[in-house]
């Protein structure tokens, strides 16, 4: 953007054109100007006409407001405050680029940002519920006092009258406006201060009725206007074999296009289209410079319109509502006015049945008497009846009938109803919210017209973003999630084979801007774990493929290390966001990596199962030699065993045999000085040690005649228990042996 210059040009004709834009402006919208003008008041709070609320105010009577108006347009608003269209770009050729998309989204939502500029689009979409239109700026800055660098911001303009827009303009964004004035009255003093040495119409004088000039410059004020205005130059754009297309003025030499083998293909009549600015009083010029963008930086928000008659009618939600909310308030005041002004009840009792009483009586309509006391004669001395109260009339019930007839009215006419009102019992809850939508569709014009604005403002942007970041930057963007970014704009580098690139380069490609509509990030985000939960329990394998995207959408402490962990651990959810490969493209190759390792593994398998099948082969023919050598040698050992066997047997039972003839022969000789028990005991416990003895015996045979196994053979015979062993050798006596034996 060019810097801006002070110029002392008391003649020139941008003056004049600004006085009679000022003059048009007024001429064609001055009945949609004064009836906003009531509307604000109206939705402010003055409901009542003057001269009515004047008599009123003679005679000592209420003006009553319930201002209902200004309820439903606070409801409209904050319906369109929670779910604020978002600017999202997209490309529109071959030489737009899906990522360099995405930053041109995130430096959109940068500009809202840094400019909050929520504040302008409530402000715009506020007076346009109001009154029938708004406006907001775009508007550019240096970011410090100290820097070159300039940024865009979004500005609001707090009020639609100092603004006098295009009357030609048809489109309902705008877009198709050539002139725009933006005028703000200042005091001399102020003037001054603001631009020390410029004429401020100190020696100004009014020449009559109808003099322009006057509304211009007063005898404390004086106006100051910003002019935006569009410049056209006739040319001719040439089309060139290359596919390129250029202005005429612009092409370059004939002898460059034949060095480069380049002809003219077509030529056809055109313009060049130059915004202009510049800042004036009705003295001179202020300021000036050229707009970097191609389209006039104010943009409009509409309410309701219609052509009537050739004219251009606009109007809000407060129009409508007016005569409703009048009758509501002269009804409300009149039942207020009836009930105030009625008579209090009354105490009707004979005469003299208060002497003595009198203060009680009189007090007895503004105090809360205990007791009342009255005499039971009258003055003649007659018996007189109780004391009765007449009460007063009620309110009328036509004011009453007629007040609530006035409120159903005002509903119906902006189109907001009554919970209440609407229809009870048991229904469904997607019949309660299909009621919800028809509802909220009557005002939806609102909320699209602000839609169709803040486009028209993303346009404006794009525009500007090649030409004021037309340089390498470092700046913050903002991403869908809310989350900032640090990227570089136009950022040269040089790749191996020496060539330079630009990375981000924001001047190449064509984009547009397609708004997002609905519900915020975090109600999508709310929905989305809603709808994975009930997914999740259908199928609990999803975990294992989306457990982190399920975990990255819940919003407590530690949700994102879950499913960073998880991610960890899930090849498909590995995708580099800043990569130049596409996410879809990025995830059939992580696919594609999975199976290729797969295959590999088995690959493998096949390879061990290859080398190790003949050695496994070899290992078992060994092992069944080895075997049969084993088999053989048993059988051998098991002959030469069976028959030492047999011998060892014979040797035992004729030992057993002789030891028992010898235990009897004791047997008999203790017999006499022995315990029977005691000897029995001995018995059986030399018997057990014979026993184990020959067992312990049995088993040394067995493990010589297979010494592979150690196992006992099955053809071997055991000793049996009731047999001994060996022979018990008689232990000294304790006591003298009976006589007779030696």
């Amino acid at each position: 953007m060019a810097d801006y210059q002070d110029q002392d040009s008391s003649e020139d004709s941008r003056i004049n054109e600004a006085k009679k834009f000022l003059n048009l402006c007024n001429d064609t919208d001055s009945n949609n100007r004064a009836e906003a003008l009531d509307d604000v008041r109206f939705c402010a709070g003055d409901q009542w006409p003057v001269d009515v609320q004047n008599s009123r105010v003679l005679e000592s009577r209420p003006c009553l407001t319930i201002n209902k108006v200004d309820a439903y347009v606070r409801q409209i608003c904050n319906q369109i405050r929670q779910q604020r269209p978002r600017i999202k770009v997209q490309g529109m050729n071959n030489e737009a680029d899906a990522k360099l998309a995405e930053i041109l989204s995130g430096v959109c939502r940068h500009i809202e940002y840094q400019s909050s500029a929520d504040v302008a689009y409530d402000t715009a979409v506020e007076y346009a519920v109001k009154m029938g239109w708004g406006y907001f700026r775009v508007m550019t800055d240096y970011i410090s006092d100290d820097s070159f660098e300039q940024e865009i911001y979004i500005r609001p303009i707090d009020n639609p009258f100092t603004v006098y827009f295009d009357p030609n303009s048809q489109l309902p964004d705008g877009s198709d406006a050539e002139r725009c004035l933006i005028t703000t009255v200042v005091s001399k003093k102020t003037f001054k201060a603001m631009y020390p040495g410029m004429d401020d119409g100190q020696g100004f004088t009014s020449r009559g009725t109808g003099d322009s000039d006057a509304e211009w410059v007063t005898k404390e004020d004086v106006r100051i206007a910003e002019y935006f205005y569009t410049v056209k130059t006739p040319t001719k754009l040439v089309l060139l074999s290359d596919g390129t297309s250029v202005y005429q003025d612009e092409m370059p030499s004939e002898q460059a296009l034949a060095d480069a083998g380049i002809t003219i293909i077509e030529k056809r009549d055109t313009y060049k289209k130059q915004i202009k600015w510049c800042k004036v009083t009705a003295m001179q010029v202020l300021e000036e410079g050229d707009w970097a963008g191609k389209y006039i930086p104010i943009i409009p928000v509409y309410g309701q319109s219609c052509i009537i008659d050739a004219k251009h009618k606009k109007f809000g939600l407060v129009r409508m509502a007016k005569d409703p909310q009048r009758m509501y308030n002269y009804w409300t005041t009149a039942l207020t006015e009836s009930v105030a002004l009625a008579p209090k009840a009354k105490w009707l009792l004979a005469e003299g049945q208060d002497e003595g009483h009198e203060q009680e009586w009189n007090q007895a309509n503004i105090k809360a008497m205990p007791v009342l006391r009255y005499k039971q004669t009258d003055t003649e001395g007659r018996v007189a009846p109780t004391p009765t109260r007449l009460q007063p009339e009620p309110p009328p019930a036509g004011i009453v009938t007629a007040t609530q007839g006035m409120s159903n009215d005002l509903m119906t006419v902006v189109g907001i109803y009554d919970p209440s009102q609407l229809p009870q019992g048991n229904i469904s809850g997607k019949a309660l919210a299909g009621q919800q939508q028809q509802v909220d569709m009557v005002n939806f014009h609102y909320y699209d017209n602000l839609t169709r604005s803040i486009a028209y403002c993303g346009r404006i942007i794009l525009d500007l973003i090649p030409k004021i970041y037309d340089t390498e930057r470092v700046m913050r963007i903002i991403g869908a999630d809310e989350k900032p970014e640090i990227v570089t704009l136009n950022q040269r580098v040089t790749d191996e084979q020496g060539v330079e690139k630009i990375l981000n380069d924001v001047s190449v490609g064509r984009y547009d801007v397609v708004m997002d509509t609905g519900p915020g990030f975090s109600t999508k985000r709310t929905e989305a774990v809603e709808n994975m939960m009930t997914l999740l329990a259908a199928d609990p394998n999803l975990m294992a493929t989306a457990g982190d995207l399920i975990f990255r959408n819940m919003d407590f402490p530690g949700a994102e290390i879950i499913a960073d962990r998880l991610a960890a651990s899930n090849p498909l959810a590995q995708i580099d966001e800043k990569s130049d490969v596409p996410p879809q493209v990025q995830m059939q190759l992580a696919q594609a990596q999975q199976m290729i390792q797969q295959l590999q593994q088995e690959k493998q398998m096949l390879a061990m199962d290859i080398k190790y099948g003949a050695t496994m082969q070899q290992a078992k023919e060994d092992a069944h030699t080895k075997r049969t050598l084993m088999e053989t040698t048993a059988r051998a050992y098991n002959t030469q065993t069976m028959a030492e066997v047999k011998v060892n047997d014979q040797n035992t039972r004729s030992i057993t045999s002789q030891n028992k003839t010898e235990i009897d022969a004791i047997v008999k000789l203790l017999i006499a000085n022995l315990d029977t028990r005691q000897l029995e005991a001995e018995i059986e416990r030399r018997n057990d040690e014979q026993f184990a003895y020959a067992r312990e015996a049995a088993k040394d045979i067995a493990h010589e005649a297979n010494p592979l196994t150690g196992e006992l053979q099955t053809n071997i015979s055991m000793p049996q228990r009731d047999v001994a062993l060996e022979p018990i050798q008689p232990q000294p006596m304790q006591q003298p042996m009976p006589q007779g034996v030696q």
